[in-house]
């Protein structure tokens, strides 16, 4: 038996999937349980940060909240394995209210993250672009 023949013989390579399945199934399956603990923290932070007067802190910790809160929406209506072989999440009547969790956290998350980076960059151009006629 020659080398060819032993190399057409060998079984196929146990995972053929690509990086980008594998970073999806990964961040489907693992990183919406750490979002959890994301946002059991970052509410009562926003809110504590809120009260001593650092609104932009308190605004990026709501934002990650709304993260983690989007990431148990898609957990609950996308499932929690990571194998492709397991069945999908049974359909429930909570799958409704689960789609409205998810489309507001995302939406709540993506414009506050747009809105605090506009600004940061507003602060950023105004520090850097002083007017000519200002004194200082």
């Amino acid at each position: 038996m020659s080398a060819i023949d032993k190399v057409r013989e060998a079984p196929p390579p146990v995972s053929a999937s690509t990086l980008s399945e594998l970073l999806q199934k990964t961040a489907h399956a693992k990183l919406p349980s750490q979002f959890y603990g994301l946002l059991q923290i970052c509410l009562p932070l926003a809110y504590q940060a809120w009260t001593w007067g650092l609104h932009r802190t308190a605004g990026w910790l709501v934002v990650a909240s709304a993260f983690g809160l989007w990431a148990l929406g898609q957990q609950h209506l996308k499932g929690h394995s990571e194998s492709d072989d397991d069945p999908p999440p049974p359909r429930s009547k909570l799958r409704g209210v689960w789609r409205l969790v998810r489309g507001g956290a995302a939406a709540i998350g993506s414009v506050g993250a747009f809105v605090l980076f506009l600004e940061a960059f507003v602060r950023l151009m105004s520090g850097v672009f002083k007017c000519p006629g200002c004194a200082g």
